[in-house]
């Protein structure tokens, strides 16, 4: 399961049975519940014709069981657009990062103005207080990350500026994973399940790019110059 900087986009193919998509939706999100939740979620149902039923299902499925926060509906079918809005959700046509040509099945999910690159997810931007980035792989942004901001990686994290909010690699339990910034001072930095805080006292720049990773029980930060 990947996600993109605002959360999840979950594409649903056009050429699947409503019931087998629910189905292997379920499957996919089994494996990594504790990694998606309170996680901000769209859907693009396509040209799927569902009633309200069917909607409030769906709904009930991802708040329920995955505790996924479903916060807009993208359909083609006016029956499906109807059902959403009686819902009370946030109804669109087409959302802006949906890659629906490409995607053949249900794990096929990417993606938004930015660029994803196999395993890692590429951002051009500044992430600001209150935002969260959440990924399936290497998170790569090429910008500042603001006090408040949470980056959350089940592989690396690199952030070529300045690392100030929260950064979570290998959030799967992923013990080699590393964080690396050019200006390393963050609220707090977790790798897999260990956690370390940041140092108060310094609050200059950095001149010289540093990285966290686990050496002896606990996160170590070092720079790259002398990386271990």
């Amino acid at each position: 399961m990947k996600g993109t900087k605002d959360g999840l986009l979950i594409i649903f193919p056009d050429n699947l049975a409503w019931n087998d998509l629910l189905k292997q939706l379920g499957e996919i999100l089994d494996k990594d519940k504790s990694f998606w939740v309170g996680a901000s979620t769209s859907v693009d149902l396509g040209h799927h014709k569902l009633d309200d039923t069917q909607i409030t299902r769906l709904n009930e499925m991802l708040i329920k069981r995955y505790h996924l926060l479903l916060d807009a509906v993208y359909c083609r079918d006016e029956q499906t657009r109807a059902s959403a809005e009686r819902t009370g959700l946030k109804v669109g046509k087409t959302h802006p990062g949906s890659p629906r040509a490409s995607v053949e099945h249900l794990g096929d999910i990417v993606q938004n103005s930015n660029v994803s690159m196999g395993n890692a997810i590429y951002l051009k931007q500044t992430i600001r207080s209150g935002q969260t980035v959440r990924f399936d792989g290497n998170v790569i942004i090429y910008g500042d990350t603001n006090p408040g901001s949470e980056i959350i990686a089940s592989g690396d994290i690199v952030v070529i500026g300045s690392l100030r909010g929260i950064a979570h690699a290998g959030a799967k339990g992923d013990e080699s994973c590393q964080i690396t910034a050019t200006n390393l001072r963050p609220t707090q930095l977790r790798i897999a399940s260990y956690i370390g805080m940041s140092d108060d006292s310094q609050t200059t720049k950095s001149e010289i790019t540093e990285y966290a990773c686990i050496t002896d029980g606990k996160i170590y930060i070092g720079n790259v110059r002398n990386k271990r």
